[in-house]
């Protein structure tokens, strides 16, 4: 019982001791609450405690059913302002109040391809995670999120995105593919995982280019390898009348042009 109470004495007293932690407010003093922050409740006091990163005032917007979706003149929520800013705790703070994850901006943009273009990882990690997340979603020049995480030979989200559903074969606005992009970087893994799910080996861009032509250009020789068993036909031309085996004689990629040969 003396320890306790001493624990309780620390507690009250002590400079050091752990604050208690805030309740939410109840919907009734919410406005309040939000005004005693330093925030008006309405859409401009909303985009300034997300700026200003005050979680509580935002748990007290949520709490006084204010419309955590609104959007500002940009089309962006509070969801994609935090993204883009790399704001990772406002983030997961928004996403526990059941905001829209795939809500876009006037340029059809969502949080998640903010924080992507932006680089911010630990956000768009968090954000992929999402069960509700639209993974046919565009960011710009019309990529994916797969897309997107091939680029940064991020395979664990590669196979996390392709075991949800993503569509592999799916084009950006140059009309590549996942596998173009894989093949370009030469990362055997990827090209193994986008392949199992039904990537289309022989898929051409705008150009007429096939994942197999990319990885020509780019000396990338296992990629060349692994395509070519997997059904690469290395006598498709692109616009240019030109095949893989040109692309690596252009480019001076001898191992590719034996390969090829």
């Amino acid at each position: 019982m003396l320890k306790l109470l001493s624990a309780l004495v620390c507690c009250l007293f002590a400079a050091g001791c752990a604050p208690v932690p805030e309740a939410p407010p109840r919907p009734e003093s919410a406005e309040r609450f939000v005004k005693l922050r330093g925030f008006e409740f309405d859409k401009n006091g909303f985009f300034d405690a997300v700026a200003q990163k005050d979680i509580a005032a935002i748990n007290a917007f949520a709490a006084g059913r204010f419309d955590l979706n609104v959007k500002d003149a940009d089309g962006r929520t509070g969801l994609i302002n935090s993204a883009a800013r790399g704001h990772l705790d406002v983030v997961q703070a928004l996403l526990g109040t059941g905001v829209d994850v795939n809500a876009k901006d006037n340029s059809g943009r969502t949080a998640l391809f903010h924080a992507l273009e932006a680089r911010y990882d630990s956000v768009s990690d968090l954000l992929l995670s999402q069960p509700q997340l639209d993974l046919s979603a565009r960011g710009k020049n019309g990529t994916t999120a797969l897309i997107s995480y091939v680029w940064r030979d991020r395979a664990d989200a590669i196979k996390s995105l392709l075991d949800r559903g993503a569509d592999v074969n799916q084009q950006d606005n140059d009309g590549d593919t996942a596998l173009h992009g894989a093949a370009q970087n030469g990362n055997v893994e990827i090209i193994r995982l986008l392949l199992a799910k039904g990537a289309q080996p022989n898929e051409r861009n705008k150009v007429g280019g096939t994942p197999l032509m990319w990885a020509a250009v780019y000396g990338q020789e296992e990629a060349v390898k692994e395509l070519l068993k997997a059904g690469a036909d290395k006598s498709l031309k692109d616009e240019e009348g030109k095949t893989a085996l040109m692309w690596a004689i252009k480019n001076n990629r001898a191992t590719v042009v034996e390969i090829l040969r």
